[in-house]
């Protein structure tokens, strides 16, 4: 078959890519790939020409992805390449591909380690253990994404994996050095987080500078993501200024982003005259730091999304919905269609129907009879990082996705707004080459056009759990997000200390009605439950759930930082604390969480939960 014609392929290859895409199976390649240039497409096309062409086994292949929401891109791609030989093939991040190591050859593997803990015994197996050996003597081709981005232990990793595979085993890394933007979070501009040390050799110098792993570069040119005459300039001539390393000095982060004003379809947009209803569900807006997205969610009252750090790929709604009272082992077609039919259709229903929906759940946790394994279910949902098969890649509801530029790294929109940020200062040269590089990346997620806007100047602090937090100018309140992982708990949602069980069911069944709507909530501290936060629906409306300690103490910890712990406290309610829907949490089997719970849920192992990603203003008074 020749993968040029393949009749799954959307488009005709151009020399470079099917370079690419047909090099012998054995090949090690480091494929340069800037913005535009089909690097996705191309990696799929690859392992499809190596599966369809080559006779190389699909379950001898790793793809190995940077973020969770690359792979169930890279997923869906290569299912329509190759079909269902495309579930064999290993895709993954680094991370779960590492946790599939340790796990399945350390007897003693607990997640509970460190990250640092964890890579560590993982190179040890690769280095040591002869299991590890055998099963890396059968892989075939590695494909390896974003590797500008691997840095530190994970370049560690994967640089022991590649000089631990076989000789005959390709590997094929596609990279950008111009979207290298490792060393800066998303928390602040122009200093690294926590003083964090700078990062070591990247795995592409390590890759280059080892001649015995046998590394050839190949360049893929040609810009296929737009047709702009203004992106393409950026995505092309702005991508030169960036990697040319002559040009990094005092004033290039300022020079870079005034270029891209230059190149930008529109610009002069101000933060404040934004207005999300102006945008649609192809639109994504980038701000610089997590708190001016913070705050944009904050001020809009139409559905939009979050790409943020923290607030992950949830599970949808209707998981809890059909299934918060079920108990039985096993769960058959027929009932499962019923319980759509009652329960969801034409009230919370995904972009997809029924059929779809039970594929999904006989993908994860499907038995040979046709039914699906519940406990299997609630094993695989109940992991930190469940499935994509069942996943929605952003936090909130159908509309415009708003989201910081690393958290949006690798995505791409139609149209994109992106927010420059107003006086970075800068330690090295280094620091503020990376930071331009920030840009490029943020300006490159574009299709077919790209607005500029100037970011608002404000600065936010962060606490050491990553909770971010901003004294508003009249210093009377401070704003604090609200919702962050593992603020709401299963035992906050429908514990037997928080919720008699009727009052449980009414929280539950609220959730259930605002499932695909904006609610705004208010918070009201609980003395009898420690000063927790209460949850409520207005003043007279359900309590939805209380709030962890994790909340409670921070406000503390804001309080500690100002000296003021004994001299004020944090409120005892907060108003204006917008839930965007309801998501599911599932708790496995074995979860010790479920004997805090009301029954039905803790048998059946479904809550409901409300989706709050908020940033209201908090009011600390002086104790009398």
């Amino acid at each position: 078959m020749n993968i040029a014609k393949h009749p799954s392929f959307e488009a005709d290859w151009d020399a470079d890519q099917l370079r690419v895409i047909e090099a012998e199976a054995d090949a090690r390649l480091v494929v340069e790939a800037g913005p535009g240039t089909g690097k996705t497409a191309v990696a799929c096309a690859r392992l499809a020409y190596l599966i369809s062409d080559e006779d190389v086994e699909p379950s001898n292949t790793w793809m190995i992805s940077f973020t969770r929401t690359a792979v169930a891109e890279i997923r869906a791609r290569l299912h329509s390449y190759v079909g269902d030989a495309s579930f064999a093939i290993r895709i993954a991040t680094i991370d779960s591909h590492a946790w599939s190591i340790h796990s399945g050859h350390d007897a003693n593997a607990r997640l509970t380690g460190s990250y640092e803990e964890n890579i560590a015994r993982v190179i040890d197996l690769l280095k040591s253990d002869k299991d590890v050996a055998d099963e890396l003597s059968q892989i075939e081709h590695v494909v390896i994404d974003e590797a500008q981005d691997l840095v530190g232990q994970r370049a560690d990793l994967i640089e022991e994996l590649v000089k631990r595979l076989p000789s005959d085993c390709g590997v094929t890394v596609f990279a950008d050095e111009a979207q290298a933007i490792y060393g800066f979070s998303d928390d602040s501009v122009g200093h690294r987080k926590g003083g964090a040390a700078k990062p070591g050799k990247a795995l592409l110098e390590r890759l280059r500078a080892e001649s015995s792993l046998g590394f050839e570069t190949l360049i893929l040119k040609e810009i296929y993501r737009t047709s702009s005459p203004g992106l393409r300039k950026i995505f092309s001539d702005l991508r030169k200024d960036v990697l040319d390393k002559n040009r990094h000095c005092d004033g290039f982060h300022a020079e870079t982003a005034e270029k891209i004003r230059k190149f930008a379809d529109k610009k002069g947009l101000k933060w404040t005259q934004m207005k999300v209803a102006d945008f649609t569900r192809d639109d994504l807006l980038l701000f610089r730091t997590r708190g001016e997205v913070l705050m944009a969610a904050q001020f809009c009252d139409l559905p939009h999304r979050l790409r943020l750090s923290g607030y992950g790929a949830t599970l949808p709604a209707w998981l809890a919905i059909c299934f918060w009272d079920f108990v039985e082992s096993y769960l058959g077609e027929g009932h499962f269609l019923d319980l759509w039919a009652t329960r969801i259709e034409n009230k919370a229903a995904p972009h997809y129907g029924p059929a779809e929906a039970w594929q999904h759940l006989l993908r994860v946790a499907g038995r040979r009879d046709g039914s699906v394994d519940m406990q299997k279910l609630r094993r695989r949902l109940g992991q930190a990082r469940p499935p994509v098969e069942l996943t929605l890649p952003e936090f909130g509801l159908q509309g415009p996705i708003v989201g910081t530029i690393h958290a949006s790294k690798g995505r791409e929109a139609s149209n994109v707004v992106l927010l420059l940020p107003n006086g970075a200062d800068f330690e090295t040269a280094e620091d503020e080459a990376e930071e331009a590089r920030v840009l490029f990346v943020g300006a490159t997620r574009a299709r077919t056009s790209l607005i500029v806007g100037e970011g608002n100047a404000f600065r936010a602090s962060t606490l050491a759990s990553g909770r971010v937090h901003r004294s508003v100018r009249n210093g009377k309140s401070t704003m604090v997000e609200v919702g962050r992982d593992g603020d709401i708990t299963a035992p906050g949602l429908v514990g037997r200390s928080e919720f008699r069980a009727a009052d449980a069911k009414a929280g539950q069944s609220f959730l259930a009605k605002a499932a695909d709507v904006i609610t705004t909530y208010k918070l009201e501290a609980d003395p009898d439950l420690d000063w927790r936060y209460r949850i409520r629906v207005g003043d007279e409306g359900p309590c939805v759930g209380v709030m962890s300690r994790n909340l409670t103490f921070d406000l503390w910890k804001i309080l500690e930082n100002r000296k003021q712990r004994r001299s004020h406290k944090p409120p005892s309610y907060v108003n204006h604390v917008r839930g965007q829907g309801s998501a599911t949490i599932v708790l496995g089997p074995d979860d010790s969480d479920l004997e805090t719970l009301n029954e039905p849920w803790a048998t059946s192992g479904f809550v409901l939960a409300p989706r709050i990603a908020a940033f209201p203003p908090f009011f600390f008074f002086r104790r009398k």
